[in-house]
C-alpha cells in the first residue's frame, strides 16, 4: 500500500521535526517546510495528501497556506495546530474546509489520532460522494429508460448536474455535423438569447478545445489564476469552471460546462468524476435515442418501400443514405418478364373489380415465387411484370434461379386459372408467356429529383419484353446469349434464331414448355 504524504508547515522548526518524527513512525511520507511560501513551492513540484500547519506564522498563516495549497491540490486534507486555539478558531477552520484541528502543546499519540481521524473522514466523504453520485446516476437511468426525446434527457441532466455540483451555471454544447460547429443546446444561467447565438468551432475557445482534444479542461481560481485562458472566462465573478467532453465510447457528442461563481469553491477531483459519470450516462442515453430514431425510421421506411419494391432493393436505398439519385452501377443479370395474352379485350367483357382482384392474386403469386428464388421485382405494368436476378444479391446461377421461377409462375398460374375460371368463365380465354434473357444492364435510380425509380435499363430488359409477347401461352423463351446454360432437368429445346422487334441482329432463343 502506498504510504500517504504529509507536509508539516510550522515557523518553529522543533515542531517540524517533532511532528515530522512521531508520523514517520506511523508510516507516513512526510516533508517540512518554515512558512507557507515554502510549502506552496514544494506543492508546485510535489503531491501531497495532507497538509498539518501552524495557526500563526510571519507571512501566510495557516488558513492562507491550506487554502493556497488546496487550489494547487484540491483534494489536499487540512489539520490546524494552535497554541491559542479557540471555538471561533476550530469553526473557522472547519468553514475553511480543514479537517483537524488541535492545540498546543499536544502529545505525540494526540497528533497520530488526529492524523488518523482527519483521513478517515476524508474517506468517509469520498464515499459518500461516490454514494452521492450512485443515486442520482440510478434516478437518472429510470428518468432516461423513460425519456422519448432529447430535450428530456438534457433537461435531466442539467438539473442533477446543477443539484449534484452546486453550480450557478451549467451548460450542454452538442456537434452539430450539419454546420460543423458546438452549439448550446441546453443551459441554466445563462440568458436565452446569448446561448441561442453561441456557435463554436472545434478547437475554438474552451469548449472548442475540450471537444477536439476529448479531455477534460478544470480551470480553479477563475481568470486571475488561470491568465492563458482568463480571454475565455468572460465574467471576472467566476472562480472556478470546468468543460467535460460527453463520450460514448470513441465518439465525442459534445461538452458540458459547469462554473462556479462563489468564491473558494474549487472543483475537485470527486466533483469531475461525478460529472464525467453523470455527462457519460446522458451521453449514452442521447446516442441510444438516435440509434432507436434512426432504427425505428428505418423500420418504417423499410415498411413503406417493401409495398412497392422487393425487400432487397428496399434495404440498398435504405443503406445507401440520403442521395438516392446517384445510386446506379452496371451489373450482369438475369431479366425475367412476365405478360398475360389476351387479357386486354376483357377491360370490355368482364366488371373490372373481378379483373383487379384477379391481377392481385396473380402478382401475389408471382412475386412469392420470385422472392423464394432470390429475384428481386422490378415492377408491375398492368398484365405484366419485371424481375431481374443476380442483383442487389449476386448469384452465381442467376439464370437457373430465373428459369426455375419461370416454371413455378407458369405452373401457379395454370392452378390460379382453374380457380378463377370456376367463378367468370371469360377468364379461360387468357394464358400467360415468360421471357429470359441474360447481360450487362444499368441497375439503380432514374428520374427526376421529385420522383425516383429503382429500375433496370438495358439491350436484355428490351429482349426479354420482346420474348414474352412472342411467347405461347404456357411457354418460357430464352435468349442465348453470354454464358446462359441450363441443367438437364430443364426441357430446354434449341428453336432457329428470331430476329425480334427493334433489333438488327436475329437472337438465338431456347424455349421450355410447362404444359404437358
Amino acid at each position: 500500500m502506498i504510504s500517504k504524504r504529509i507536509i508539516v508547515v510550522d515557523d518553529e522548526e522543533m515542531i517540524v521535526d517533532l511532528c515530522s518524527r512521531v508520523l514517520a513512525e506511523q508510516g507516513y511520507h512526510v516533508r517540512g517546510a518554515s512558512s507557507g511560501e515554502e510549502a506552496l513551492g514544494l506543492a508546485a513540484r510535489e503531491k501531497f495528501d495532507m497538509a498539518v500547519t501552524d495557526m500563526l506564522m510571519p507571512g501566510m498563516d495557516g488558513l492562507e497556506t491550506v487554502h493556497a495549497l488546496k487550489k494547487q491540490q484540491p483534494e489536499l486534507i487540512g489539520v490546524l495546530i494552535t497554541g491559542h486555539g479557540t471555538m471561533d478558531t476550530a469553526i473557522q477552520a472547519m468553514e475553511r474546509g480543514l479537517s483537524g484541528f488541535i492545540r498546543k502543546p499536544f502529545m505525540p499519540l494526540e497528533l497520530v489520532h488526529i492524523v488518523k481521524d482527519a483521513f478517515q473522514k476524508s474517506a468517509l466523504s469520498v464515499e459518500n460522494t461516490r454514494l452521492k453520485t450512485l443515486m442520482p446516476l440510478y434516478r437518472l437511468g429510470e428518468r432516461f429508460l423513460a425519456s422519448r426525446s432529447s430535450e428530456e434527457i438534457l433537461n435531466g441532466l442539467i438539473d442533477e448536474v446543477s443539484a449534484q455540483s452546486e453550480t450557478e451555471r451549467v451548460s450542454v454544447m452538442l456537434y452539430d455535423r450539419d454546420e460543423g460547429c458546438l452549439r448550446i443546446v441546453a443551459s441554466r444561467g445563462i440568458k436565452e438569447e446569448i446561448a441561442a447565438k453561441v456557435r463554436l468551432k472545434p478547437g475554438e475557445r474552451i469548449a472548442g478545445l475540450v471537444f477536439e482534444k476529448g479531455a477534460p479542461l478544470v480551470l480553479n481560481g477563475g481568470p486571475d489564476e488561470n491568465p492563458e485562458f482568463a480571454s475565455f472566462l468572460e465574467s471576472k465573478e467566476i472562480s472556478a469552471s470546468l468543460s467535460f467532453p460527453l463520450k460514448v465510447r470513441d465518439t465525442i457528442l459534445g461538452v458540458m460546462n459547469v462554473s462556479r461563481l462563489r468564491k473558494e469553491s474549487p472543483f475537485s477531483n470527486a466533483d469531475m468524476e461525478m460529472l464525467r459519470v453523470i455527462g457519460g450516462q446522458a451521453a449514452l442515453a442521447l446516442e441510444n435515442l438516435r440509434v432507436m430514431d434512426e432504427r425505428a425510421e428505418k423500420v418504417r421506411m423499410r415498411t413503406i418501400l417493401e409495398q412497392y419494391m422487393a425487400p432487397e432493393v428496399a434495404e440498398v436505398l435504405i443503406s445507401h443514405g440520403t442521395n438516392l439519385s446517384s445510386l446506379g452501377e452496371i451489373r450482369d443479370i438475369t431479366v425475367l418478364f412476365a405478360d398475360i395474352r389476351n387479357f386486354t379485350p376483357l377491360v370490355q367483357q368482364v366488371p373490372l373489380i373481378t379483373l383487379r382482384s384477379f391481377l392481385n392474386d396473380f402478382f401475389e403469386l408471382l412475386t412469392e415465387v420470385v422472392y423464394r428464388f432470390k429475384g428481386t421485382l422490378d415492377k408491375f405494368m398492368g398484365d405484366a411484370a419485371l424481375a431481374y436476378f443476380g442483383a442487389p444479391i449476386s448469384e452465381e446461377q442467376a439464370d437457373r434461379s430465373a428459369l426455375m421461377s419461370a416454371i413455378a409462375i407458369h405452373q401457379g398460374f395454370e392452378k390460379l386459372q382453374r380457380a378463377w375460371t370456376a367463378k367468370e368463365e371469360k377468364l379461360s380465354k387468357i394464358g400467360l408467356g415468360i421471357g429470359i434473357s441474360s447481360g450487362e444492364v444499368f441497375l439503380g435510380n432514374v428520374g427526376s429529383k421529385r420522383r425516383l425509380d429503382y429500375t433496370v435499363i438495358g439491350m436484355d430488359v428490351n429482349i426479354a419484353q420482346r420474348l414474352a409477347t412472342e411467347a405461347a401461352s404456357g411457354e418460357v423463351l430464352i435468349a442465348k446469349r453470354g454464358n446462359c446454360s441450363f441443367s438437364p432437368e430443364f426441357p430446354v429445346l434449341r428453336e432457329s434464331s428470331r430476329l425480334l422487334k427493334g433489333l438488327d441482329k436475329p437472337v438465338a432463343i431456347l424455349s421450355v414448355a410447362t404444359k404437358g
